[in-house]
């Protein structure tokens, strides 16, 4: 049997001391953000860092559409995002010109996060009814969910340009009659 001193049981003691927290809290990691957590959720892509800091910036508040995904890929030193919002379940009564200004705000946020972006593309889908046993994954899937508007806005667009553009629907495809059913009519809410 090893016979222990007290001078090797005190060092034993030191360096346990030195490895174990003389605080709870110290050795419990903040949880992460509810931004964070949202971000992680939502992010795809091979650069899904990037997707995932895009993410917690734009999370940082309710957004009145809701985010579905965040995508970021690229090769070098270009990426290029994609963010796909939800054409329905809206975060209250958003009007076109409320919609508008999320999406310029959502691009102008991703841009600024990274100055590999080259490209920013925004896409609004709603769901497509499918009857039950309908394959909706593999080869022979069936679309769960249509395109009503998609924008492409590449780096260097002037906001004011942009503003432009969605309002008047310049190079951007969306369904007029889900912009007429889907939007609030009016003036937008406070």
């Amino acid at each position: 049997m090893p016979r222990h001193t007290n001078a090797s049981l005190a060092a034993l003691c030191a360096a346990i001391s030195l490895a174990i927290p003389t605080s709870a809290t110290a050795a419990t990691p903040a949880p992460p953000s509810i931004a964070r957590v949202d971000a992680v959720a939502r992010a795809r892509g091979n650069r899904r860092a990037l997707a995932v800091a895009i993410g917690e910036r734009l999370f940082t508040h309710v957004l009145p559409v809701q985010l579905l995904e965040i995508r970021a890929s690229g090769l070098g030193n270009r990426a290029y995002v994609g963010l796909r919002f939800s054409g329905e379940k809206f975060h209250g009564s958003v009007s076109k010109a409320e919609l508008d200004r999320e999406l310029a705000d959502a691009v102008e946020t991703a841009f600024a996060v990274s100055q590999q972006i080259r490209e920013v593309d925004c896409w609004i889908v709603v769901p497509i009814p499918v009857a039950p046993g309908t394959v909706v994954s593999g080869d022979k899937a069936m679309p769960t969910e249509r395109d009503v508007f998609t924008l492409s806005v590449r780096r260097g667009e002037s906001a004011a340009h942009l503003a432009r553009r969605l309002k008047g629907g310049e190079g951007i495809v969306v369904d007029p009659e889900w912009i007429a059913h889907a939007l609030a009519k009016g003036v937008p809410h406070a």
